[in-house]
Parts: structure tokens; C-alpha cells; sequence
């Protein structure tokens, strides 16, 4: 991590609205976050998964137990921002040991805010995520941090996923053209 050892990290807490909880150190941005709990298998493209808008309102637990490894850059992402709402990883990497890495994963979800955990054994809140199905989580680190039982009363209290309508959150504000590469051989629009 840059900028803060692992162990320097504030102290973090994820709850699980069935009341699981899990204790790691702060990765990202301090605070608190809510959405529903999903995971990740991918060992690569960790970029191209924050950026992608399908995973708004959505925590994404990565099961590749290291994550951050090529840093970030600004070709790789799927949209202009990251869309997460939060993030869990086991063990980050230190610092970005990749020629195209223009900052540290650390640094980029600092910089836009999305708070995060690291330290978690990410394969049992996986399988617990399997056996129990989807779920709302909450991440607090820092002075968001009280009690489990008042924690968990406020994941509770966070907007279910069923019924959202998150498309309005997502698309983009004004329709834009793709410049072609190469011979043009068709005209496609996409809706």
C-alpha cells in the first residue's frame, strides 16, 4: 500500500446482515460504505471490474488472495469512474510493479472516495456468501467504527438491491460517438 503500511492502516469491520463479521485494516478511502455483497473470482482485471457500472451499489470481495500487483492506469478502466461501493481484498500489494502503472490501487480508490478492508479471509466470506446468497454489507473503518450491534442495525437499514433501478444512475448523461479505426464497413448504433 502506498502512502501507509498494512499495519498503520486504521482498524476495519465488515458486517454482514445476518450478522457475520469480519475485522481487517483500512484499505482506500476511511469511512463507511454499504451495498450488496458480491465476489469476484477473477485473479487479473481487478481495474476493469471496479469501472464496470454493473457493479454499482455493489462491495466486491476479490477471492485472488493478492490484488493490486500491475497498479492502475488510465487505459484500463470500462468507464470514467470507479463504481463499487465498496471493496474487500486479502493481501494488497505493497506497491505497483508494472511498467503501465501510473499510481497504486490505494491511491486511486483514496482519490474517488470508495471505502475499503483488507486483511479478510476472502475465501470464508465467499463460501458464506454461496451458502447464504446475496446479502447487504457494510465496511467502517476509522471513527465510523462503534459497536457490532449498532453497525449491524445500519447495514440493515441500507436500500436493498431488489427492485433498484440503477440504470438512471449509470448511463451515461449525453449520447457520444466512437470514432471508427481502420475501413468503415458498417454503421452500428448502440442503445
Amino acid at each position: 500500500m502506498t502512502g501507509r503500511s498494512r499495519g498503520g492502516a486504521p482498524p476495519a469491520v465488515l458486517v454482514l446482515e445476518d450478522g457475520r463479521v469480519f475485522r481487517g485494516r483500512a484499505y482506500g478511502a476511511v469511512g463507511e460504505t454499504f451495498g450488496e455483497a458480491v465476489f469476484s473470482t477473477g485473479m487479473t482485471g481487478y481495474q476493469e471490474t471496479l469501472t464496470d457500472p454493473s457493479y454499482h451499489r455493489q462491495v466486491v470481495v476479490m477471492t485472488a488472495p493478492h490484488v493490486g500487483n500491475t497498479g492502475v492506469n488510465d487505459e484500463d478502466a470500462e468507464s470514467a469512474r470507479i463504481w463499487v461501493a465498496g471493496y474487500v481484498v486479502r493481501d494488497p500489494a505493497r506497491r505497483a510493479s508494472n511498467w503501465r502503472a501510473q499510481r497504486s490501487l490505494d491511491e486511486e480508490l483514496v482519490a474517488q472516495g470508495v471505502v475499503g478492508i483488507c486483511g479478510v479471509d476472502t475465501r470464508a466470506l465467499t463460501r458464506h456468501l454461496r451458502e447464504r446468497g446475496a446479502m447487504r454489507v457494510g465496511i467502517f473503518s476509522g471513527s465510523a467504527i462503534a459497536d457490532e450491534g449498532t453497525l449491524l442495525a445500519k447495514v440493515r437499514q441500507a436500500p436493498e438491491m431488489a427492485g433498484a433501478d440503477l440504470s438512471a444512475e449509470v448511463a451515461t448523461k449525453e449520447g457520444y460517438v466512437v470514432p471508427a479505426v481502420g475501413t468503415k464497413r458498417f454503421t452500428v448504433a448502440a442503445v
